[in-house]
């Protein structure tokens, strides 16, 4: 099996390319700095259709993990780079695989843009998360 893992480069994309490689699939990340990995990594921006299309004809799976780091001060700035960055990332991916031959089956989209408030106090999860967007500190949209 071919994975694509667009975004690939942080803790949980190189998680998912070592279980992946370890089981003896293909991975291909692509990343804006790329690095030496036991598997491949390629240039990409995340914003404009380049070389890195070809990996992705008769690929069987694409997980995007692409985005800007939650892990910042929700500042206007960053609220809008967060989204920006993952809006544009999945426009070119759709462009991409318009253009190949063999389109992936399976295209995980799977970039958070966090939906916690931030907190201190205890952990969000799904049982005892608390919802964020309503906190006063916070700045408006």
């Amino acid at each position: 099996m071919k994975v694509v893992i667009p975004g690939g480069s942080g803790q949980i994309g190189t998680i998912l390319a070592r279980h992946f490689h370890q089981q003896g699939h293909e991975v291909v990340i692509f990343s804006r700095k790329p690095r030496m990995t036991p598997w491949s990594t390629v240039l990409w921006d995340a914003e404009t259709l380049g070389d890195w299309v070809s990996e992705l004809d008769g690929a069987d799976v694409v997980i995007n993990l692409t985005g800007k780091s939650v892990n910042c001060r929700y500042t206007w700035k960053n609220r809008w780079q967060i989204l920006e960055s993952r809006t544009r990332s999945v426009r070119v991916l759709g462009r991409a695989l318009s253009e190949v031959s063999q389109a992936p089956a399976v295209w995980l989209q799977a970039a958070t843009a966090t939906i916690y408030a931030h907190r201190f106090d205890a952990a969000n999860d799904e049982e005892r998360g608390i919802i964020g967007g309503l906190a006063e500190s916070l700045p408006d949209t």
